[in-house]
């Protein structure tokens, strides 16, 4: 990257040292929870300009530093909470090299705010001088025939070389950046470089063209069958020999074969002890590869055949590593890159971007070669692939840069060039930024009571602010754009992935809120808010409030608007729009998502809700109330609750234009009483344990909800995973003292917590497997035991879906019914329930019920008044609003 040069450490000027020292008195800043506050009159203040500042000078209005770096170091120990310093930052732009790091006591009680409304912009961008942007066809044969231009001829038609530029970033020393494997459950690497034009991000050379397709519209992606989108695919890709490379489809998950397979959690049954871990990310990026018999348009006129070179990959390592009967599938298969390319005619750097092995997680393949009507790529999908889920885009190919937008950076053998194809046809009177800093904009590491105030940010590789073991942080009216993963951090994510039992956030730190805030085109999610104790049940008090988070998932899946990690953090009052994924991710405890509009959603995905929680049956205390859920995209709801998801509380929410609104996945005391459902097919529905037989032992992914029930609420001594007894107590005080209230008032209250457990063999200990089970058998794992007793975490018990309004003819909540025989028994979620279904008003037109959209009110007649009565309109319109969402 090119880098503006270091200035040498300089002592503090002497008059702002006696400026800052005098009349600085109070604590110095502690570990002590703090509120938010403004600037205290009298504190040390020190002015910033990018313009005419100096770090030379005094700091003071008239004399103001340059790098915000120096006013940090110019205020570093000379505040408190009670002698807060201001950094006003004059309007700019403020280039860095580096994170502006805020450490411990000595950064701490400082606000960093845009000057009387300034325009501030700090940016990881480095500009591309308008004289060093060349007009493709303007270039000589000579140039063109030096060597960093060689690629030049892949665009090999008069339409795809007329409008395209030309920007030689080695010859200017920018960095080109690179391109990395990335994808869910795959450790994150920073994302691709940008190119920002006027502002916004333009597209990575593409095909097919274009992001505004539907979730079952096939002209934006290739696709395999399009079966698991019920959508008609035209099998434009489709792997090959699939059950002799990989294994039989219905032993995928738990043959060694892919790198799913390779997690400890589906290893657990192997008879050696010592097979059992997670292989590294480097073994796992050496597994198998897909190889794709070519069709539908990536077969008309051999399209194809532009994306990569031709040849048949040399595999040298053919190490098969698979478990039980299939170790002798090749899972170990690495091809070698491909050598020798000629780059004017074949392309070196494309990529398979979307999805392969399920629909609602991304992944990333590199293109390698391709033979006859083979393409071969290099680096596996992390799940299973088939032809039922493909669903993907080309990416980074310079002969598909055929549209107004589109860039390619062509990196092969140092060649560095920018090429670029520009609305309008030209690239002059525009201000053009690549962004290749891989850095956070700013890094609060252990501070206390630090506001950012009115600044925006733009321009970089990974999260823009991360916040580690912070307190009273203040985020207030930022506008954080254009970066590659997500915009604000509070707390850090451990490395490994979302469904072990060990995945969680550390140093959330407390009291941290991020407010009145525009977060917008984004790779990654909004706001992580991680924090609180999941041991002790201590509350982080981390807040999203007022925010508008909109385009935001554009390079990865599981990267919502709102994560909220821990306990006790909220997200609420914000307007979520525009995403192909989820809105809202929830793992952990007694949180809140509350008065949000979520709006065009989900877009791109299935198996899939705008908010979901899932694998854990001790996710307890977590509300969802308030909200306008409007457009959810596909076949997917309001509300997802996956593989045991218990505890959540779904009220006076109005579901808009969803294919449902709830999925309640076989957890426990899930309610979803007193919301409005417009335009559903149903108003939720929700599996069960049992559909998979009386014998299905041990259940899918029991492993890890097991090992996640233990963590908290069960001591097993030896166990890698198993709560202490303290801790076991604290959750049986917590979660049945009625303490802890809902935001209505009402008590946070599951006293079953204290009688819940998992199936097991009463003379072993051992967890209730296929062999152990018999109906009627008295060793622990009988029917009575595993499939009927309310308070096995296998029996969805506690669920309430009651007074629901339905708009437009959707149906009631749909129940899956499992059979069993000898003796005859049906299962639902009816069966340990009493408010399933109870009370639905059904209604031809949201005018009908007295709801009014625009306002969320109900008028106090109509038929939900007639229904439920004026006390529950009463009650809805005390509580429901679509005032204040939103940036004020």
């Amino acid at each position: 990257m090119l880098r503006t040069r270091r200035r040498p450490a300089r002592t503090l000027p002497a008059a702002l040292a006696l400026a800052l020292t005098a009349g600085v008195g109070g604590p110095a800043a502690g570990a002590a929870a703090a509120t938010p506050a403004p600037a205290v009159a009298g504190g040390p203040t020190v002015y910033v300009s990018a313009t005419d500042g100096d770090d030379a000078n005094s700091g003071g209005r008239k004399d103001p530093l340059r790098t915000i770096t120096a006013a940090r170091d110019a205020l570093a120990g000379h505040t408190s909470a009670k002698a807060r310093g201001t950094v006003y930052i004059r309007g700019g732009t403020y280039v860095l090299d580096d994170t502006i790091e805020l450490k411990g006591a000595a950064n701490s009680w400082v606000t960093y705010t845009a000057y009387r409304d300034e325009k501030v912009t700090i940016t990881g961008s480095h500009e591309l001088p308008a004289e060093g942007w060349k007009r493709l066809t303007d270039l000589s044969a000579d140039t063109l025939a030096q060597p960093q231009y060689s690629s030049n001829s892949r665009l090999d038609t008069p339409e795809l070389r007329d409008g395209v530029w030309v920007y030689d970033l080695g010859a200017q020393g920018i960095d080109p950046g690179t391109l990395y494997k990335n994808g869910f459950n795959w450790v994150q690497q920073p994302f691709a470089p940008e190119l920002v034009v006027g502002g916004e991000t333009q597209v990575l050379a593409e095909y097919p063209n274009g992001n505004s397709c539907a979730t079952t519209e096939t002209g934006c992606h290739l696709w395999g069958t399009g079966d698991k989108w019920d959508a008609e695919g035209p099998r434009d890709l489709m792997n090959v020999d699939l059950d002799g490379r990989f294994g039989p489809q219905d032993d995928w998950n738990f043959s060694g074969t892919t790198p799913r397979a390779q997690f400890e959690d589906k290893k657990q049954l192997l008879a050696d002890p010592a097979q059992r871990d997670t292989w590294s990310p480097q073994e796992m990026r050496r597994m198998t590869p897909q190889i794709f018999t070519v069709g539908g348009r990536a077969l008309l006129g051999a399209r194809y055949q532009r994306w990569a070179p031709e040849a048949v990959p040399t595999v040298d390592d053919l190490g098969t590593r698979g478990f039980g009967d299939h170790t002798d599938v090749p899972v170990q298969l690495d091809p070698r890159w491909v050598e020798g390319i000629d780059n004017t005619k074949a392309e070196t750097e494309g990529w398979l971007s979307g999805y392969f092995g399920n629909n609602y997680a991304n992944d990333m393949v590199r293109l390698l070669s391709w033979s006859g009507d083979r393409l071969f790529t290099k680096y596996p999908s992390m799940y299973i692939p088939q032809d039922a889920w493909t669903k993907v885009k080309v990416l980074n190919v310079l002969s598909e840069m055929d549209t107004a937008g589109e860039y390619y950076i062509d990196r092969y053998d140092g060649n560095d060039v920018l090429y670029y194809r520009p609305e309008g046809g030209t690239v002059e009177g525009k201000d053009t930024t690549l962004q290749t800093f891989d850095k956070n904009f700013f890094l609060l590491d252990g501070t206390n009571g630090v506001t950012l105030r009115g600044l925006a940010m733009t321009g970089s590789l990974v999260s823009g602010v991360q916040l580690l073991d912070a307190v009273g942080t203040l985020v207030d009216g930022v506008d954080i754009s254009n970066v590659s993963m997500d915009a604000i951090r509070i707390g850090r994510t451990t490395d490994t992935i979302t469904s072990m039992p060990d995945y969680e956030t550390l140093q959330g730190g407390h009291d941290n809120v991020v407010r009145n805030s525009y977060l917008h085109d984004l790779g990654g999610g909004g706001v992580l808010l991680g924090g609180g104790d999941r041991a002790t049940l201590r509350r982080g008090n981390n807040v999203a409030r007022h925010n508008e988070i909109a385009r935001f998932s554009k390079l990865a899946t599981y990267t919502p608007a709102g994560y909220l990690y821990g306990v006790g953090n909220s997200f609420e009052y914000n307007y979520v729009h525009d995403a192909p994924h989820m809105a809202v991710q929830i793992m952990g405890n007694d949180m809140r998502v509350n008065h949000n509009h979520f709006y065009d959603v989900v877009k791109n995905a299935g198996d899939m809700g705008a908010v979901y929680a899932g694998r854990d049956f001790t996710y307890l205390g977590n509300e969802i109330a308030y909200n306008h859920f409007e457009k959810i995209g596909g076949s997917n709801d309001a509300l997802y609750m996956d593989d045991g998801a218990s505890g959540v509380r779904f009220h006076h929410n109005v579901v808009n234009g969803s294919n449902s609104g709830v999925n309640l996945n076989s957890g426990h005391g899930n309610t979803a009483n007193d919301n409005v459902f417009i335009g559903v097919k149903h108003v939720g529905h929700g599996g069960i344990y049992h559909k998979k037989g009386e014998t299905k032992l041990p259940l899918d992914n029991s492993w890890v909800l097991q090992s996640r029930f233990n963590s908290f609420l069960d001591v097993r001594e030896g166990e890698k995973y198993s709560a202490s007894p303290e801790t076991v107590a604290a959750w049986h005080e917590h979660y049945t003292s009625g303490k802890p209230k809902y935001s209505d008032g009402i008590a946070i209250s599951y006293p079953q917590v204290a009688r819940w457990y998992v199936p097991r063999v009463t003379a072993t200990g051992g967890d209730c497997t296929a062999a152990d089970y018999s109906t009627s058998g008295t060793n622990g794992c009988s029917r009575a035991t595993v499939w009927e007793n309310a308070d096995s975490v296998y029996v969805p018990s506690g669920v309430e879906i009651d007074h629901a309004v339905v708009v437009g003819g959707g149906s009631g909540f749909v129940e899956t019914t499992a059979s069993f025989t000898q003796p005859p028994a049906e299962y639902n979620v009816s069966r340990w329930s009493d408010k399933v279904n109870t009370r639905v008003l059904a209604a031809a037109s949201v005018s009908e019920t007295g709801l009014n959209l625009d306002t969320l009110k109900f008028a106090g007649s109509g038929a939900a008044a007639e229904a439920y009565g004026s006390a529950w309109v009463a009650e809805w319109n005390r509580h429901v609003s679509a005032k204040g969402i939103g940036r004020p």
